[in-house]
């Protein structure tokens, strides 16, 4: 009897404890997620992921991922489409908020770089987009549309250029005070985009209220992309090169309204193959972060154009900003937390060889963690050899290689990675088949002392001769 009231007294303590456990509150679990850079993107039905030239609003805990449909691999007009997800990754697709049905001047037409900010005074989200006739970029407008739902079917107000100026490539940003401005690259005397033209909305965001004046004039810059931290304001833009990539920079200023700094460069000379088309702000209970968002651009199968997000790093006081490749990296929605894997860069600083090196161009500029200095082979003649010795046996999960483009006549290099223990035996990785413009990451295993990167070819994309001379701006070789 003693035996089964213990038994009886335990078992309701029991109760009461898990009964306990449950009404205190416990502390959210954990959610951080991966993010990969440069595979293709799926939603939570198994699509893929449509918002190219996009941009994010947060409305409470949730995303919402507003960009172009290019499903059907043109740059026509197809739809703009909205996702949505409290975790940054895992996206669903919500609707079409706008489509070439919802108005006759969309019918045939390029709608580019939607971006939606939301209006409290009128409760409206406001789209604004660029917009061009589906034969040509020769309007040169924005376009505007609004709705009283963020993925609900937008009313389209039309087509104009801001104030009479041209407008192309374009992006809208809203500052702290609900005041909120248009920067879109225009002409300024130069011919198309040779110059951002950066405008003040009016208080209802559905039109512009003043002209702010030139940014970067003749500096021929778009896919303009704004944020804010510590105060100051950062502007990344990328250089105007088409579908192809190119070197992103930034510049910095204590209001909207300029004057701006100069020009800095962001990541490698081809923004790790990609442009920038938004800047998005992670506000965390532990951290705030910025992802920069970038298009992978595909000129020959645009909906196969993939997303490169990376963590950036403002710096208001300093007034800088940074990014590095990152294959895959975390981030928590609720915290804002970003990490990265902790991975060496064994090829930083270790002695280097090339088959022959350029006055100023030695082979020791592609290993020294500066991607804007550069190794140079002394001719035009391929195939052309780099190497680099680290020193010891390393282990390498990860072959990085920042190229060398011309403007203009951008080209993908076709290389081999040969590897080896001693420096007499070795195994060649065969790449020969690639057609990544400006940067190219390989996920290897191998464990080598000596590496060795075969410059093959380069394929210009408007050349059938190449008249590239061999040249690697940065070789990164990660492992643990």
């Amino acid at each position: 009897m003693v035996i089964r009231r213990f038994r009886l007294v335990l078992l309701v303590w029991s109760l009461c404890l898990a009964l306990l456990v449950t009404l205190v509150p416990q502390p959210a679990a954990a959610a951080s997620v991966t993010i990969n850079s440069g595979p293709v993107w799926y939603d939570t039905t198994g699509g893929t992921v449509q918002a190219h030239g996009g941009g994010v609003i947060k409305v409470g805990s949730t995303y919402y991922w507003i960009g172009e449909d290019k499903i059907h691999n043109s740059a026509t007009f197809k739809n703009v489409v909205c996702y949505s997800s409290t975790d940054l990754k895992n996206w669903k697709w919500v609707s079409y908020p706008l489509q070439p049905s919802s108005h006759a001047e969309l019918a045939s037409s390029k709608v580019e770089r939607p971006k939606v900010i939301y209006n409290e005074s009128t409760g409206k989200y406001v789209m604004w987009m660029h917009y061009e006739n589906a034969a040509d970029y020769s309007l040169g407008r924005v376009a505007v549309a609004s709705s009283s739902s963020v993925c609900g079917k937008y009313t389209y107000h039309g087509s104009f250029r801001p104030l009479g100026y041209e407008s192309r490539d374009m992006t809208v940003f809203k500052d702290d005070d609900g005041s909120a401005y248009l920067l879109s690259a225009s002409n300024s005397g130069g011919g198309a985009n040779d110059s951002l033209a950066s405008f003040k909305l009016t208080s209802d965001y559905l039109n512009v209220a003043s002209f702010q004046g030139w940014v970067f004039q003749n500096g021929h810059r778009e896919a303009p992309a704004v944020a804010k931290q510590g105060g100051k304001y950062f502007l990344i833009t990328s250089g105007a090169s088409g579908w192809y990539p190119n070197q992103a920079m930034y510049a910095t200023a204590s209001s909207m309204a300029g004057p701006w700094s100069a020009l800095a460069p962001l990541g490698n000379t081809s923004t790790f193959y990609s442009q920038s088309t938004f800047i998005l702000p992670v506000q965390g209970s532990s951290a705030a972060s910025y992802i920069y968002m970038g298009d992978r651009w595909n000129p020959g199968q645009l909906g196969d154009s993939r997303y490169v997000w990376l963590p950036l790093t403002l710096n208001g006081a300093a007034g800088t900003a940074s990014m590095d490749w990152q294959s895959s990296w975390s981030i928590d929605a609720a915290t804002g937390v970003v990490a990265a894997p902790a991975m060496t860069n064994h090829a930083l600083g270790k002695p280097a060889t090339a088959g022959s090196a350029a006055s100023g161009y030695a082979a020791s500029r592609a290993n020294d963690g500066n991607y804007q200095s550069e190794w140079k082979a002394a001719s035009a003649a391929w195939p052309s050899t780099w190497q680099v010795d680290l020193g010891a046996v390393k282990t390498i999960r990860e072959v990085d290689i920042s190229w060398f483009m011309y403007k203009g006549s951008e080209a993908y290099h076709q290389y081999k990675i040969e590897y080896s223990t001693d420096g007499a035996n070795y195994t060649t990785i065969d790449r020969t088949s690639n057609k990544t413009y400006g940067f190219t990451t390989d996920a290897v295993n191998f464990n080598a002392r000596y590496v060795r990167i075969v410059l093959v070819n380069a394929v210009l994309w408007n050349n059938p001769n190449n008249w590239y001379t061999p040249t690697l701006y940065e070789v990164k070789l990660l492992g643990p």
